[in-house]
This record gives C-alpha cells, structure tokens and sequence, in this order.
C-alpha cells in the first residue's frame, strides 16, 4: 500500500503552460522540462503567495540553459525550516531522475530566506547545493540570519542584565555552495536590519552581494494581469530602472545556470574522448593480435615448407 501511495504521490500531471504538476515529499511542484538533455536542476522557491507563473522569465532563462526547473510554491505553512528541508528530500527522488548530483536553488524574498535556510541547516555534510541566487531575500518572522538579540550581544563584551535575548545567528560559512544575494529599495513591510545586505553583512566569507537600488521587491515578477503583493511592494525609480534590474537578475541566474550546463558538457565531452581512447587502444591490441597471428601462421606455413624441402634433398641424396 505505501508503495502504491508512494507512486500516488509523484504522478505528474501536465499543466496548460506544459509544466508537470506533482506531489513530492509532500510538496507540490512544478516541473518544466528543457527541450534538450537536461545538465542541470534548478529549484525556483517563489515569494509568498505568489504564483510559479509569475516567475515565467526566470524558467525561461534556466530551461534556455539546459536546466530543469521545479517550482516550489511558498504558502503560510509549514514553517521556513520544513520547507527548507523539503528542498533536499525532493532532489533525493528528482536528482537519480534527471542524472545530476548537485543542484541549483533560485529564491525571491521569504523563497530566498527558504534557500539559505536548505544550505544553513540541511546541506554542510552532503554539500549537493551547487549555488544560490537569493532575490531580495527576508530575514523576518523569524529572524534566523539577523536576530536581533545576537546581534545586540556581540557588540558587548559581557551581556548586561535585562540584555535582549534571542538564538545565535545561523551562519552560511559551513557551506560549500556558491551563494548570491540581492537588495533593493524594499517593500514598506521589509525591515533593513533583515535585507539581504544584512545577511551578507554577517556572512562576508561566502555570500556575493548585489546592491539594485531605485527598484523594488516585487521587480522580479512577471506581470499577468492578476493583483499580488507586488502591487503593495512600490514600483521602483521608473520602468527602464527596473526593466535593467530585472535583466541583470535574469543575466546572472543564466550565468550561474551556465556552468553547471558547462560543466555537464565538459564531462559529456572527456567521458566521448575516453570512451574514443579506449576503443583506439583496443582497437590496437587486435590489430597487434591480428598481426602475430599472421605472422605466427606465416612461421609455420615456412617451417612445414621447410621440412619439405629438407625431406626431399634426403631423398635425392639416398637415390643420387
């Protein structure tokens, strides 16, 4: 019965913009496949109820890569951490799938927070987590990167009585993956003590930060025509500011796509040249085998001829 459950649970059905929709640990996602092999997996962990749709250019910019992508819906509940750890569960059924041993995480505002959470807490000993572009992310509700109690402790020497309290900060140094983090000009609900500027505030080592300002939360979205969050979120300086925000978010999900693409391409090409190498070598060993064989069969075409001849001159002798 669990297995059939099991099987249940990760039939895919085809959607209208042709993406799979399926339920993996729980989790219902979407699947958008590229056209071509896939080289990679990509996570795309929206912001909260904001619909996979809305993140078309960005599943454009992955499967134009060569990765698949599977969107991951952020609602109320569970909480950031069982989310987070949904993340590695689902590519320990969808990695064998699509032939890839790492993955990709993209992740917009509390997505973002969701990603950094997966390699905080669930990735330092497998180190599968390739990288990650944290849009925008939120530190909020709670905080987890930017508490406020830690951070006011560490700028004491000892903790006064009445200190505020709170958890250590998680850090992001144990992690082998490569982590990108924008901020822009955020949402009036945003609080800049748990932007991504703060995250890579604490986080320097590891975590590449991008500053777009003159824009705003929600600026990489999709518009269809549906009212969201992103109407409460500004609209940045002008159209052709957050049009140039939105490319280069675009440009450097590509290039972080492209070298797992380049990457899966390399190995495809030296696995081609060895498997060529080989077949020379061996190809050689027969032709070498090939050639003794002859040359041996030769030897002994001559050293029956030979005794021939030597018969016949001991036969002429005796009758000479």
């Amino acid at each position: 019965m669990d297995a059939i459950k099991a099987k249940l649970t990760t039939t895919f059905v085809e959607q209208e913009d042709g993406s799979e929709q399926r339920v993996i640990n729980d989790q219902t996602v979407l699947i958008y496949r590229p056209p071509g092999r896939v080289v990679g997996l990509t996570f795309l962990i929206t912001a909260v109820s904001m619909p996979v749709s809305k993140y078309r250019s960005i599943i454009q910019a992955l499967t134009e890569t060569d990765h698949a992508v599977v969107g991951v819906y952020t609602n109320l509940n569970p909480n950031h951490r069982e989310k987070a750890e949904r993340i590695p569960a689902m590519f320990e059924e969808l990695g064998p799938e699509f032939r890839v041993h790492k993955y990709d995480i993209v992740g917009h505002s509390i997505g973002g927070k969701i990603a950094l959470l997966a390699a905080a807490l669930y990735d330092a000993d497998e180190n599968k987590i390739r990288s990650i572009v944290a849009l925008d992310p939120v530190d909020q509700t709670p905080a987890e990167f930017t508490n406020p109690g830690q951070l006011k402790r560490s700028l004491m020497s000892k903790p006064a009585d009445g200190a505020a309290g709170g958890k250590a900060n998680l850090s992001l140094e144990d992690t082998a993956a490569a982590i990108t983090v924008t901020c822009t000009d955020t949402g009036y609900w945003i609080k800049k003590q748990h932007n991504g500027r703060e995250i890579q505030r604490l986080n320097p080592k590891n975590v590449r930060l991008i500053m777009q300002r003159n824009s705003h939360h929600m600026v990489y979205c999709d518009d269809d025509g549906v009212l969201s969050w992103k109407s409460l979120a500004g609209k940045g300086s002008s159209p052709d500011r957050n049009k140039a925000v939105k490319d280069e978010a675009l440009h450097i999900i590509r290039e972080n796509a492209a070298k797992a693409t380049l990457s899966g391409q390399s190995k495809a090409r030296v696995t081609s040249l060895v498997g060529k190498a080989k077949k020379a070598v061996n190809d050689a060993k027969n032709d070498l085998t090939e050639i003794g064989n002859d040359a041996q069969k030769l030897g002994n075409e001559a050293k029956q001829k030979g005794n021939v001849m030597k018969g016949m001159a001991s036969v002429r002798g005796l009758f000479g």
